[in-house]
């Protein structure tokens, strides 16, 4: 921020009511005859052709008038010769006054401007007329004038288009047209008069100058054979030129200004460089004017630079005079003299605004800062301090008052969700690999009772599910809440991966209006019909999982309600067993019920996961609905234990390899990319040079390129297809582990740890990336929890060097995670559940999951997560843990701790947190 302002004296602001398009060449700054006593303003605003006379005590609104077409530049000249002054009723010539040519897109228009003086209080009219229209087929991008080839008489016209054409223009006469083969793309085009000379920037980021005489043989060199036209100097700007301005500086040359994307160049006519300034900003627009007049020995060239951060630099030579703050964005930049203000700033806003300004030698220091002169008592200081950190404690903490708050929530608002009825669904674009999955929808619909519909601002629902279930809206907006609102969305299946979660979890984000956000969560079942089918049941399954009820086992039929019994009947076997078929994969389960005990059977690990979870809950609420307590125990043998853990491992192994193909792959597309970019490049050049090269060996190249990039693309999307499918595997069989050790085992802290250890929600279509969260975390499990030695440390350790998904990394972290999940399944591990140490290394393990997502500067999100943590172990352990509540103090301290050593070992962060404890 710099300590000067520019002091505005003029502008157009209460004028300003059209916000059509702007340009940044369509303000021009000129002397007319009939106003000689000021420089006018002409401004081009979208078809609005506005001129201002700027005054202190007036708008300065001369003339607004709504012309055809959009203006995209102004210029003024001496466009109409002697011959053409004289009117047809009087011999006497016209007025000599400069003319105004409009440039319209296919057309251009020379008016001529009168002024009539009032008679009366109505005061003086303003009008123009138009004097010459030419219209012309290219479409124009920009034009320069001048007296072209030495004219006397009168300015010629030069229009550049939109291909970089040159056509060039008498009045409404068409003189010639230069075609330039190497100009892709318009830039700036610019005429010195000293040397009868045009300035053309191209797109192969040259700047060129041609003589008029030159340009004017073109048009027949073009029409022979092995003719070039050479400039008479170039110069290489490697980047893109934006704006070129021409200004007479001395009797015997003139000076040429090009301002690019981060530098400023200065030339002299005969391509001698002056000046270069480098700029540490981005510059939009400049200007460039005389102090003193071209034929005196000390006139001085400053330059003015706008830069996007609304600042004007003014630079002499290299030199910056001086430096200070504008009052908006400039686009254009311009100077005039006016009666009481000589040498004004004039600025053109995106807007539209004109600003007259002057730059104001008196610094404005610390304009945004209110002087504190006041004196402060330190005891009023200590108290605010102790009512921010009493603030803070309630914010770390588990504050009961804040958790109150949302059973009131759910009191006012009453949340129901269902599962409407199947039906068909019908899909056209539908990919091969798809074709097997029957498309069928169930919508879900969600019904909003709201008592109280004044006291909440808006609500957003956001579904979550898990692939192959998608939704056919991710989320919801309910701007003006009433009374009863009622939300329907459709669950599909959108491709034959394996099941890997069958719920699907809505989150409602409500904000009051008092602005606090309050979070609820709903999670309901989708129904079996949706992705199973009655299918006949294979004698060849080997995978059996039991379990045990301490009732008699219902039948199967009021159990699986999603079909009716009608359906159920057709299959019946002499057992009481219904074997189901997954429509996405084709493979079968089957449920058996013997007795006290109930068996699921199938080929495969994943089949098993989506339909025990089913079953359990489906178990769960009929025994609920009947009010009769049952103890449900899922019992699995060893050999059962022992595949499902090597199934869990070869899942792992192949979704990281899958993932190193598709790196590989995305590498290739990488180096493609940077190859088709350079043969681009290197074609363009080559479609600029003179005589044109050869371009047919890098045309076939870039052809070549091309379709290999789209023939990789489809291997990278087939390729990423294989890595979900394989993640959603991994996810079922590692639910199916997580399932089965919280329905077998009484240790709940080793279903916490494994959730947490796991982080299977990490795993979704959009990110793969599940093996670098987890192998810290298991690291801290090995080593901490199970307490290995220091031998089987050195040896599962994995090789900093190497990447996670590395041969040897991948190796030791398959085999650590097999030795945690038998140690869990086996009982070997020997954690204290009532030892506020293990909380702590509880706490420690969610930061080291977190790492690999969070910066490490984000402590205060890793404090919530652990005292979240430490809540949930509270609820299991609260009447073991003989801290009690007392605890949440350390778990915050261990975490916060253990935040700050980015580069300590865990060991060290054990120790201190150790001493946390020992201090609270």
């Amino acid at each position: 921020m710099s300590l000067f302002k520019v002091k505005q004296w003029w502008s157009n602001a209460t004028n300003t009511e059209n916000k059509d398009e702007q340009t940044f060449s369509c303000m021009k700054i000129d002397k007319f005859i009939s106003h000689n006593d000021s420089d006018c303003v002409l401004l081009g605003e979208g078809t609005l052709l506005k001129l201002f006379k700027p005054s202190l005590d007036q708008d300065g609104l001369l003339l607004e008038t709504e012309l055809s077409d959009i203006i995209l530049q102004i210029e003024t000249g001496k466009f109409i010769g002697q011959v053409l002054l004289y009117t047809i009723t009087s011999c006497c010539p016209m007025s000599g006054d400069r003319e105004i040519i409009v440039l319209h897109p296919q057309s251009y228009v020379i008016y001529e401007l009168h002024r009539k003086e009032g008679l009366t209080d109505a005061g003086e009219q303003n009008r123009v007329t138009a004097v010459i229209k030419h219209a012309f087929k290219r479409r124009a991008y920009n034009m320069t004038v001048g007296p072209f080839g030495s004219s006397k008489s009168r300015d010629l016209i030069c229009v550049q288009s939109l291909d970089g054409t040159l056509s060039f223009f008498d009045q409404d006469t068409f003189l010639f047209m230069c075609i330039f083969n190497d100009i892709l793309i318009p830039g700036p085009v610019a005429y010195v008069m000293t040397v009868d000379m045009f300035v053309i920037c191209k797109s192969t980021w040259t700047l060129e100058i041609y003589s008029y005489q030159q340009l004017r043989e073109s048009s027949e060199l073009s029409l022979r054979q092995n003719k070039t036209n050479i400039p008479q100097w170039t110069y290489n700007a490697g980047e893109e030129i934006s704006a070129v301005q021409v200004i007479r500086t001395s009797s015997n040359f003139s000076s040429i200004i090009a301002l690019s994307e981060r530098h400023l160049y200065c030339f002299q006519d005969n391509g001698l460089m002056k000046a270069l300034i480098r700029f540490d900003y981005t510059p939009i627009c400049f200007h460039s004017y005389l102090i003193g007049w071209y034929y005196e020995p000390g006139a001085r060239l400053l330059i003015m630079v706008a830069s996007d951060d609304s600042k004007l630099y003014v630079y002499e030579g290299t030199k910056l005079l001086w430096a200070c703050d504008l009052m908006m964005k400039a686009v254009s930049l311009s100077r005039c003299f006016i009666n009481s203000l000589p040498g004004g700033v004039v600025t053109l806003s995106l807007d539209g605004i004109i600003s007259v300004n002057y730059l104001g030698t008196e610094p404005d220091l610390n304009p945004n800062v209110n002087i504190v002169n006041e004196i402060v008592s330190p005891v009023e200081v200590q108290r605010e301090l102790d009512s921010v950190e009493e603030a803070l404690k309630l914010i770390i903490s588990d504050d009961k008052e804040s958790v109150a708050d949302v059973p009131y929530l759910e009191k006012t608002i009453s949340i129901k969700t269902e599962i409407g009825p199947i039906e068909n669904h019908y899909e056209y674009n539908i990919l091969e690999s798809d074709k097997n999955v029957q498309f069928m929808k169930c919508p879900l619909i969600i019904t909003i009772i709201c008592k109280e519909p004044k006291l909440i601002q808006n609500i957003q629902i956001t579904y979550i599910c898990s692939s192959p279930f998608v939704n056919s809206d991710n989320s919801k907006y309910i701007d003006d809440v009433d009374v009863t609102q009622i939300i329907k969305t459709d669950i599909l299946m959108s491709n034959d991966y394996d099941i890997s979660n069958t719920n699907i979890k809505i989150l409602f984000t409500i904000i009051e209006h008092t602005g606090r956000i309050v979070i609820l969560s709903r999670s309901i079942m989708i129904p079996l019909k949706l992705y199973c089918s009655i299918g006949e049941k294979n004698l060849e399954n080997q995978i059996k999982l039991n379990v045990h009820v301490n009732e008699t086992c219902l039948d199967l039929k009021n159990i699986f309600t999603d079909f009716t019994k009608e359906e159920l009947s057709n299959f019946e076997e002499t057992v009481n067993s219904i074997t189901f078929k997954y429509k996405t994969t084709d493979k079968t389960v089957t449920v058996c019920a013997r007795e006290q005990e109930y068996s699921i059977e199938s080929d495969d690990f994943p089949e098993i996961s989506s339909m025990l979870d089913h079953f359990l809950n489906r178990i769960n609420e009929y025994y609920i609905r009947t009010n009769i307590g049952v103890r449900i125990t899922v019992k699995p043998s060893k050999e059962f234990i022992t595949q499902m853990i090597h199934r869990f491992l070869k899942s792992i192994e192949t979704h990281a390899k899958e993932r190193i193909k598709l790196k590989k792959i995305l590498d290739e597309l990488n180096i493609l990319q940077r190859q088709f970019t350079a043969v681009q490049k290197r074609l363009l050049v080559q479609y600029g040079s003179l005589p044109p090269a050869d371009c047919d060996p890098l045309e076939f190249l870039m052809k070549d390129t091309h379709q290999r990039i789209i023939i990789i693309v489809h291997e990278i999307i087939q390729n990423r297809n294989v890595v979900c499918r394989a993640g959603n595997t991994l996810v079922a069989i590692g639910r199916l582990i997580i399932c089965i050790l919280r329905n077998s085992s009484t240790d709940t802290l080793k279903v916490v740890l494994i959730e947490e250890m796991l982080s299977l929600d990490l795993l979704h279509d959009d990110c793969q990336e599940w093996e670098e969260a987890v192998t810290k975390v298991s690291s801290f499990v090995s080593n901490k929890l199970l307490k290995n030695t220091e031998k089987d440390r050195e040896k599962l350790a994995p090789v900093s060097e190497e990447e996670t998904l590395s041969h040897i990394n991948l190796k030791r972290f398959l085999r650590k995670l097999k030795i945690i999940l038998e140690k869990l399944y086996t009982g070997d591990c020997d954690c204290d559940i009532n030892c506020t140490h293990t909380m702590v290394q509880a706490a420690v393990i969610l930061w080291c999951r977190l790492q690999s997502y969070c910066d490490a500067g984000c402590s205060h999100i890793m404090v919530q997560a652990a005292v979240i943590l430490w809540c949930r172990l509270q609820s299991y352990y609260g009447a073991g843990c003989s801290h009690g509540a007392g605890c949440s103090h350390i778990m915050v301290q261990a975490a916060v701790i253990k935040c700050r050593l980015q580069s300590a070992d865990d060991d060290a962060a054990v120790r201190r947190a150790r001493c946390c404890i020992a201090r609270g």
